[in-house]
This record gives C-alpha cells, sequence and structure tokens, in this order.
C-alpha cells in the first residue's frame, strides 16, 4: 500500500516535471507526430461535416454518408493509425534490440513486450479477430460478446500493462517522455472499455445520439458517431501521443549514448 501511494504521489508529478524540462527543439520530431495526427483529423472532420451536415461537395457525397467510408473498420482513419501502430512496433523492437546489446534485461523485456502488444493491435486493426471470435462465440458457445471482447482486449493489452507495472522504470526515466507515453496509453484504455461496454444498457445509443445532435445535427446515427467516428479518433490520437513517447525515449537514450 505504501508503495502504491508513492507511485502514485510520483505519477502526480509527472506533469510538473514534464513541463520543466520542455524544450521546443528537443520535443518538435514528437510534437509533429502529434500535430499530424490532429491536422489529418481535423480535415476528415471538416470534410465530412461540409458533405454530411451542410450538403457543399456533392461529388463526395455517399447514399451512406462519407462518415461512414471515412471512419469505419480499414478506412482512412484507420490507415493513419496502422501508420503509427507500425512505427511503435518498429521503434519498440529497435529499443529491445539496443538494451539486449547492452545487456540491460529489464529494458529488453520492457521494450520486448511493448513490441508484441503493438504487433497484436496492429493484427487485431487490420483483420478485426476481435470481432469475428465474439460472433463465434456468441453463436456457436452462447458466451456473451462483451466478455469475449474483454477477454481479448486483456489478451491485447495484457503485455503492456505488466510491462509498464513491472519495469516502470523504464519508460518513465525521460521525464520527457512521461505525458506522451501516459496520455496516450489512457486513451487507448478508454476507447477499449467504452467499446467493450457499448451494448451495455445501450450505451453507445444513447450517448451517440446526443453527442451526434450537439455536433453533426444528428446526421449520423448514435451509435455509429460512438463506434465509428468518436472511438476511431481517440484511437488515431492514441496511436499517435504513444508513438511520440517512443520516438522520444528513442532521440534520448541515442543522445545519452553519444555522450
Amino acid at each position: 500500500m505504501i508503495m502504491l501511494k508513492e507511485s502514485l504521489k510520483r505519477m502526480g508529478n509527472f506533469p510538473a516535471e514534464f513541463f520543466t524540462t520542455f524544450r521546443w527543439r528537443e520535443h518538435l520530431p514528437s510534437l509533429l507526430v502529434v500535430s499530424a495526427a490532429l491536422l489529418f483529423l481535423l480535415v476528415v472532420w471538416r470534410v465530412v461535416y461540409l458533405v454530411d451536415v451542410q450538403g457543399e461537395l456533392p461529388q463526395l457525397a455517399s447514399v451512406r454518408g462519407l462518415w461512414w467510408h471515412a471512419f469505419r473498420n480499414r478506412g482512412p482513419v484507420e490507415w493513419m493509425q496502422w501508420v503509427f501502430l507500425s512505427l511503435t512496433l518498429l521503434y519498440a523492437a529497435a529499443l529491445s534490440g539496443v538494451y539486449w546489446e547492452k545487456r540491460d534485461r529489464g529494458a529488453q523485456i520492457f521494450w520486448g513486450l511493448i513490441a508484441f502488444s503493438f504487433l497484436l493491435m496492429l493484427i487485431e486493426d487490420t483483420g478485426d479477430p476481435r470481432h469475428l471470435m465474439a460472433h463465434y462465440g456468441y453463436n456457436y458457445l452462447g458466451i456473451s460478446k462483451m466478455k469475449i471482447e474483454g477477454v481479448f482486449y486483456l489478451f491485447i493489452a495484457g503485455p503492456i500493462i505488466y510491462g509498464f507495472l513491472r519495469f516502470w522504470k523504464v519508460p518513465f526515466s525521460f521525464p520527457q517522455t512521461r505525458l506522451y507515453l501516459v496520455t496516450g496509453g489512457l486513451m487507448y484504455a478508454l476507447a477499449a472499455s467504452a467499446s467493450v461496454f457499448r451494448n451495455q444498457g445501450d450505451f453507445y445509443v444513447n450517448m451517440g445520439d446526443r453527442l451526434s445532435l450537439l455536433l453533426v445535427n444528428g446526421t449520423i446515427p448514435g451509435f455509429f458517431f460512438m463506434d465509428f467516428v468518436l472511438e476511431e479518433t481517440i484511437e488515431l490520437l492514441a496511436a499517435s501521443l504513444f508513438f511520440a513517447g517512443v520516438l522520444m525515449y528513442w532521440r534520448l537514450m541515442k543522445k545519452n549514448r553519444e555522450e
């Protein structure tokens, strides 16, 4: 209990330590990563709003709505996610290799776990095995889809959660990486948790109807506003933030080695 309190207290200092050590030139590559994701999302949201809500740009109009094509599974927003997932996977694998050469077992295992989790995330995003497993598990075994998806997400997130709990000093050794990694991780947790409970008490329908009415005049059905538009937006931001943290770690590690 004492160790947990100390860990929470230390995490509470992360924002202050992050901004105390903040240097624009040092953070520029990571900020460009996050800015690219934000700019991409702003453009997609703006074009969707013009086409589906205001009825402009008729050449882009679709019976299903441009929003469906932009945010659907294996659509443009997910393509951008795949870029960041792949880059995180590659950089984490490279970091694991570097620490293997340095015989730093803790750091080697941590970054290996990160690489493995992001490989699983990339497989899930590109192939959607979660939905297939939930479909067959429910129809042939009578297992709740929510339970199957919850177990599936735990299987994907298990290595990365264990890595952060067991080797937390590795990713947080540099104050400059902390907010990127923590914020990205929390956003992924938010998206996954919401997705698992999306049908509980019509959660996605009720919440989505309100948000759709508020943001896009109700043009997008509530469930799909949550399951497609909002969920994919959060996941893309999470992917960019997490990669920004890994990139920052890589650059600081190389700088320390050269010195």
